[in-house]
């Protein structure tokens, strides 16, 4: 027996009917061209089953799939109850091997049943093949749930950029060995480990470094993040406005063309200085001085990759990089475009052919048939978009010729600019000329500035500049002037938007004046911090954790944001070229020129640098200083979870870390009878209270038991099972 498996449901249905028919709920047969149809009778035969039943070259298969990630790094408790308290957690914490949990959160239970089914067909099956998403975070789904389930059973890797019923086949006819995706499985285990490593240290440290100001997450892609928007905060907060004063005119020729025109000083430091420019051409007529009109070819832009998507999509329709990444997936799993997490804007080098099924596609869609019916299928400038040397895993992202119905707004503008994207292949460059002129008065002169479009080529669909022209004029030519004093204050540096922000994350470090650092992150595949698939959620974290809030548009630094960013005393940390070096590392190791095992040794011992950098400042006690748990600090109560303050509110008693993600809590009633201050203070402390009777069940029924604490929540303990 073959079995498949899928990252989602959704994949696994599409992989499923892609490859062969298979029979659903009430006995209806599915195909890839009916399943949509048969949509509810799937979902239910998969709620059923937790598979899908095909015959995949000749031979019994089963199609599985996971909930994305299964699996997770143990967290610091799991190796030891007792650190659950980050005082008893060493510093730095490094565990002798790295192990494997299936994940905690919302939905155990449904990921537990599922682990259940897969491991049973694990076990029978001949050959499992993976299918999950071709990418670090894929390989590592699958490594992980195949190495928890303890699983010896040999593998393939199925290879596929679009959920189409071609694309799947495709993926399917050329599988690649272990060996062959290893590295990357490698290089995402090794991302996987950096982070742990270092959020689960630093975050412990700085936390009890500074107990008043709640759980103060670090993270090695997060923190220089946080750092680039709080420096720009910082500037804006610092900024003192200055005014300035600008002398205009306004040209008008003999014809009663107009144009305007400012001095070429620019920005006067004092009114009295533009004042005098101003009585100096005072009802004098201007004479043109100089005309310099040069034409220039504009070429099309690139193809999409993430990234470059998100910033078209937040500078068009307001979308967050969140908003974009959502639609593109939602897109892709429609089977309407190719797999979205790309960094390439490049195709490779045999795709013409399927680009020219697309626009064939496309052509009969009335939205997209007028900028194609009629025209010569040319491609113009090849080398922009076809290029195999600049796509490593996933090309860029382009519709796959499967038309959508419904779709949601967001959806709907992300699929408009990628079929747009592809469409703009087929027309010229546009041709502009940009005119610069100068016309003198009483001895000053004037530039003005103007641009046309001359031939708009695929500005026809997709039209990018706004002209701002100006007459035809010619030296020597007389003007009457009207002039003015404009007066203006200076304005701080903008706030990062979603556009300018990634923009930024993608460019960070390229201006370091290290060559050799430089050079580094001017490599396409170093990208700055962070990578197209985690930038989005990137951003999200900071917003959850309270360091960066959205204005508007805009992104601004909360409080606790420049504060933690002010006392993390890590400077590597907060710099781009760090975690971009290690990005390149990563990389590397996904190419296999490098060892994940080096990586990791050394993100270990810069994390126990950190940690003792942490611990030596000054202006509060070192970690190993603080109060053991369930001491009280300021005559209240330590949180058994974090350290942070217990308080006593109207419903119970809670941790004052709850914004910063800490859910301790103890309810004041509990099955119906009252908890005293010193049976909490005993559960606190002691980490169980006396025996407490008077409990009542569900039915009624009274029983007596110990309040305890197991895994940061509070449960019962029998002391008489009869009782309960």
């Amino acid at each position: 027996m073959i079995v498949i498996y899928g990252e989602k449901p959704d994949a696994a249905s599409k992989i499923a009917a892609a490859l062969g028919t298979f029979t659903a709920g009430g006995g209806a047969k599915v195909s890839f061209a009916n399943l949509k149809t048969h949509e509810k009778a799937v979902k239910a035969q998969q709620a059923a089953k937790g598979f899908l039943e095909i015959s995949y070259q000749g031979e019994e298969c089963m199609v599985t799939w996971g909930y994305g990630h299964m699996c997770e790094l143990f967290s610091a408790e799991d190796y030891d109850p007792a650190y659950k308290s980050w005082r008893r957690l060493p510093s730095p914490f490094i565990p002798p091997a790295y192990r494997l949990k299936a994940r905690d959160g919302f939905s155990a239970a449904r990921s537990a049943a599922q682990m259940k089914v897969v491991k049973e067909l694990f076990g029978k099956a001949r050959l499992i093949i993976n299918a999950t998403d071709y990418d670090r975070e894929g390989e590592v789904i699958f490594a992980y749930v195949y190495e928890h389930l303890k699983c010896g059973k040999p593998y393939r890797r199925a290879h596929f950029s679009s959920q189409t019923q071609q694309g799947i086949q495709d993926g399917f006819r050329s599988l690649k060995g272990p060996d062959e995706v290893r590295p990357m499985e490698m290089a995402g285990r090794g991302r996987a480990i950096a982070d742990w490593a270092v959020g689960a240290n630093l975050t412990a440290q700085m936390s009890l470094k500074f107990p008043g100001s709640g759980v103060l997450s670090v993270g090695r892609v997060q923190t220089p993040t946080l750092n680039m928007i709080t420096e720009r905060e910082l500037a804006i907060r610092g900024f003192r406005p200055e005014p300035y004063w600008t002398v205009n005119a306004l040209f008008t020729t003999a014809g009663g063309d107009r144009y305007r025109g400012e001095h070429e000083s620019g920005r006067f430091p004092d009114k009295a200085s533009a004042g005098r420019v101003l009585a100096a051409v005072a009802g004098l007529p201007g004479r043109v001085a100089e005309t310099d009109a040069k034409r220039a070819r504009k070429p099309a832009p690139n193809l999409y990759s993430l990234s470059s998507l998100q910033m078209d999509a937040n500078a068009r329709h307001g979308m967050t990089l969140q908003q974009t990444l959502d639609a593109a997936q939602k897109l892709y799993e429609g089977g309407y475009v190719t797999y979205p997490r790309t960094d390439s804007q490049y195709l490779t080098d045999d795709m013409e052919p399927m680009v020219m099924d697309v626009l064939s596609a496309l052509e009969k869609t009335p939205q997209y048939g007028r900028y194609l019916k009629g025209r010569l299928r040319v491609i113009h400038g090849k080398g922009r978009y076809f290029d195999s040397s600049k796509v490593t895993s996933h090309f860029a992202v382009i519709p796959t010729g499967s038309i959508p119905g419904a779709m949601s707004a967001f959806e709907s503008g992300v699929y408009d600019l990628i079929c747009k994207s592809v469409i703009r292949m087929t027309y010229p460059d546009a041709e502009i000329e940009n005119t610069a002129v100068v016309t003198e008065a009483g001895g000053e002169r004037f530039k003005s500035k103007g641009t046309a479009v001359i031939s708009p080529g695929w500005m026809e669909v997709d039209a990018s500049i706004k002209e701002e022209t100006l007459p035809l004029l010619k030296p020597g030519q007389m003007v009457r002037g009207e002039y003015a004093v404009k007066d203006g204050m200076t304005e701080p540096p903008k706030r990062y938007t979603d556009k300018t922000l990634v923009a930024a994350m993608k460019a960070a470090g390229r201006d370091l004046e290290d060559d050799e650092l430089k050079k580094i992150m001017a490599d396409p595949s170093v990208s700055g911090i962070g990578t197209e698939a985690t930038r989005a959620n990137i951003i999200e974290t900071l917003i959850s954790r309270g360091y960066i809030e959205r204005r508007g548009k805009a992104f601004a630094a909360t409080d606790k944001g420049v504060d933690m960013i002010g006392k993390l005393p890590c400077k590597a940390l907060k710099s781009p070229e760090l975690t971009a070096r290690w990005e390149k590392r990563l990389s590397e190791v996904a190419a296999g020129r490098a060892s994940q095992e080096d990586f990791v040794r050394d993100v270990e011992r810069q994390t126990g640098e950190w940690c003792r950098e942490i611990a030596a400042l000054a202006g509060s006690p070192a970690p190993q200083a603080q109060p053991q748990p369930g001491a009280a600090q300021d005559g209240g109560l330590a949180c058994p979870a974090c350290g942070g303050a217990v308080r006593k509110l109207s419903w119970g008693w809670g941790c004052g870390n709850y914004a910063a993600g800490c859910r301790f809590s103890i309810g004041a009633t509990i099955c119906g009878k009252r908890i005293t201050d010193s049976q909490a203070e005993a559960i606190i402390k002691k980490g169980k209270s006396a025996l407490i009777k008077g409990f009542k069940s569900k039915a009624g029924k009274p029983f007596d038991a110990r309040l305890a604490l197991s895994n940061g929540k509070v449960e019962f303990v029998f002391e008489d099972r009869k009782s309960g």
